[in-house]
């Protein structure tokens, strides 16, 4: 309750100036008082009607008091000229004192579009609500203005989003049922996660929790931040399609593709011809560097031969890239990526050859240094043994000391190539990382709530405050005193862009992708795990 009065009547401001009519509303009371305290009660008032059925109360702007109405336990006589005041209040065939009534005004519009406020204030059924009248408040508000405020056209062009939705729904079902099988395939098989297979599977996922959001008949922050985010990334990919399709051709951009993959193998030759000498001066296994120099450059030129008989699944990879634009934006990026990861799939080829070569040396390196020690690794205790190995001390001990020479001079040529490698993948991945983050702002895209919190939109506030109203503050027209001892404003405040974010969420909006640094740092210190 606010302040010490026994009655809150609650009224719209819209009602202010209207002639006549009855009062519509919820009532409720403290269930029951004990030790002699007077019982609280709140009552509602949601709008005005001309019919008398299930009234709380009238509209009486004249000097004499009406007869009070069928309902007996409560009954309500509101003044809206030229002022909003309350006349009287009679709850169980008595008068209700004036100094034990608070007014409290409140603009129906603003609560009954904000879709924050019902959540912060949640409403139970079987719960006093006298001392807490906000959720009670909220919840009847709402709920009487739910089919009132409802607007023919806007039920309209749901109803036919809905039914747009669904059908693309319909053709997208078999569609769906093979991009999870072979999306499933590739990585129990190949260990491989498609970004444009992601992406498809997302947009099918976000569609058809747009359609269970507009199923409820009415407009939510989910479900416009959805159609918005949907709409703005299908207009960006056809306004990108739109452009390639004015100044190039798909064969011309397939053969830019195709230029750049072979200007790629070059440098990557000419980069191992380099290593095969004596690079940045650095001395090192001529044998050896020739050697792994030979095998890199074979794998080159496979790669080049992958590339021409690849060419008709690349070219028809090309067209779905430009003509997927219906689908997204976001769908192209990942197509895109997908290709990327296609055209440097030997320099992972080759991360892959020096991580496993250098860390076989390190390991070695660590195993014999253990057995020149006379200590073994036990894998079953998973720890360091000593063993007793007889009349064998020197032989063993002059073999582990030539192995571990022999790995220890091999060990700067195989890290140089190694050290190359890993730069290559890292800055691969960071082009992979700078696409992935490009798809995500293109998934998550709140330009709706944005443009809710510039225009300060009634459906983003969530935050209620009261504030006391003076008695010529009431009505301008008004030259005596306000007769009830409290007149009280209820106001909205608008909720912080950041909270708004939390309440229009959904497992539909991927996750920030965040590099994970210790996993990076562990996977090239130690090459347990690959990039």
């Amino acid at each position: 309750m606010l302040g010490y009065a026994t009655v809150t009547v609650l009224v719209p401001i819209q009602l202010q100036g209207r002639q006549s009519g009855y009062l519509c509303g919820n009532y409720t009371s403290t269930p029951c008082c004990t030790n002699g305290e007077r019982a609280s009660h709140v009552v509602v008032v949601t709008f005005a009607d001309l019919q008398r059925s299930s009234c709380v109360g009238c509209i009486n702007n004249k000097k004499r008091s009406q007869t009070r109405g069928a309902r007996k336990n409560l009954w309500v006589e509101l003044q809206t000229k030229p002022y909003l005041m309350l006349r009287s209040v009679r709850i169980q065939e008595k008068n209700v004192s004036r100094s034990e009534l608070n007014l409290v005004l409140y603009d129906a519009q603003e609560v009954c579009e904000s879709e924050i406020v019902c959540k912060k204030f949640l409403f139970e059924k079987d719960k006093d609500h006298t001392n807490d009248i906000v959720p009670y408040f909220v919840h009847c508000v709402q709920e009487a203005y739910q089919e009132r405020a409802a607007s023919k056209l806007k039920d309209s062009c749901i109803r036919l989003i809905r039914l747009m939705i669904k059908l693309f729904l319909i053709l997208l079902w078999i569609p769906k049922f093979i991009l999870e099988n072979l999306h499933s395939v590739l990585v129990m098989r190949f260990d491989y996660s498609s970004s444009a297979l992601q992406q498809l599977l997302l947009r099918i996922s976000q569609l058809e929790k747009l359609h269970q959001e507009l199923q409820v008949k009415k407009r939510t922050l989910l479900s416009g931040r959805l159609l918005t985010m949907i709409m703005v990334d299908i207009l960006i990919g056809i306004a990108g399609a739109s452009i390639i399709s004015n100044y190039a051709s798909v064969n011309d951009i397939y053969t830019y593709f195709c230029s750049w993959t072979k200007m790629l193998a070059s440098i990557v030759h000419r980069l191992l011809e380099w290593l095969s000498g004596v690079p940045a001066g650095l001395k090192l296994n001529q044998p050896l560097t020739q050697a792994l120099s030979a095998f890199f450059s074979y794998h080159v030129h496979l790669w080049r031969l992958y590339l021409e008989l690849a060419d008709p699944l690349l070219r028809g990879l090309a067209w779905v890239l430009v003509w997927l634009g219906m689908c997204g934006a976001s769908v192209q990026v990942a197509i895109l990526s997908d290709l990327f990861d296609l055209a440097t799939l030997h320099l992972y080829c080759f991360y892959v050859y020096g991580a496993r070569i250098h860390m076989l040396q390190i390991s070695l390196l660590g195993s014999q240094w253990r057995a020149f020690r006379g200590r073994k690794w036990n894998p079953l205790k998973q720890r360091v043994d000593s063993y007793d190995i007889g009349g064998h001390v020197s032989l063993t001990r002059v073999l582990t000391a030539v192995v571990f020479t022999l790995v220890i001079f091999l060990l700067p040529t195989t890290t140089i190539y190694y050290m190359v490698f890993v730069l290559l993948r890292v800055g691969l991945n960071l082009m992979r990382g700078m696409m992935a983050f490009t798809i995500w702002l293109l998934n998550i895209n709140p330009l709706y709530l944005f443009l809710l919190n510039i225009t300060n939109s009634n459906r983003i506030k969530g935050d209620i405050f009261f504030s006391t109203v003076a008695g010529e503050e009431v009505g301008k027209e008004c030259k005596e005193a306000v007769t009830a001892p409290l007149v009280v404003q209820l106001h909205t405040w608008p909720t912080a862009l950041s909270e708004v974010l939390l309440h229009a969420h959904a497992q539909v909006f991927p996750h920030r992708p965040s590099p994970n640094w210790k996993f990076i740092f562990s996977s090239i210190m130690f090459g347990e795990d690959l990039l």
